[in-house]
């Protein structure tokens, strides 16, 4: 499996609203909502059932709300996922090959449609509170319609940050994605997330 679709959906967990539950619910709104800006660096395991390693990854993260992003892989894969407001586009260039979709249609019921603000995320996902561990606070998204890649996300809060997040999938695999040196509400120019096409890249779809 390539490692760039599994990340698709987390994207939109940093564009969430509010919860109506406090503590840990409240503290992930708060981290939520005050976020017009990110950027991170973030490493990746998928593990198996039994907790063996299936891949790993490192890259970049960027994010401007409403509704840009950049999920960047540095190693061991060359691979982009932009969003520039109207169009998604995924690039492989190992495969020489990139898609783009509109926003709106990419989305489809996917919990990354919660970038874009349309509704609330307690509509799509069931909060629940966990025990703190490893010394951050921890918070369950499970989604409403069980019909996406994961049927459970946690994040891991460490003061005014989500710095940690498993996901959980129906083929018994977890992703462990962990931030670093992240960096909120800097100023990001928007032509980080214009997407050039690349010499020899073919292009599947029509953007808008």
């Amino acid at each position: 499996m390539r490692v760039m679709i599994r990340l698709f959906i987390v994207i939109a967990l940093f564009a969430g609203e509010s919860f109506a539950q406090p503590s840990a619910e409240q503290s992930l709104y708060n981290i939520l909502r005050t976020i017009g800006s990110l950027q991170a660096n973030f490493y990746q395991q998928v593990l198996d059932a039994g907790g063996q390693v299936l891949q790993e990854a490192t890259g970049t993260f960027e994010l401007k709300k409403p509704g840009k992003f950049r999920w960047q892989y540095g190693a061991p894969y060359s691979q982009h996922i932009i969003s520039d407001g109207e169009n998604l586009w995924m690039l492989d260039l190992e495969l020489a090959q990139a898609t783009v979709q509109p926003l709106e249609q990419a989305l489809g019921a996917a919990p990354i449609v919660l970038l874009t603000a349309i509704r609330p995320l307690k509509e799509d996902f069931e909060i629940k509170a966990m025990p703190d561990e490893f010394g951050l606070t921890w918070v369950a998204l499970v989604p409403r319609i069980q019909d996406t890649e994961f049927f459970r996300i946690e994040m891991g809060m460490d003061g005014d940050a989500v710095v940690e997040m498993k996901l959980y999938d129906h083929f018994d695999q977890q992703t462990i994605i962990r931030f670093s040196k992240l960096q909120k509400n800097q100023k990001i120019p928007d032509d980080r997330f214009k997407f050039n096409i690349p010499d020899g890249v073919d292009v599947i779809g029509t953007p808008r």
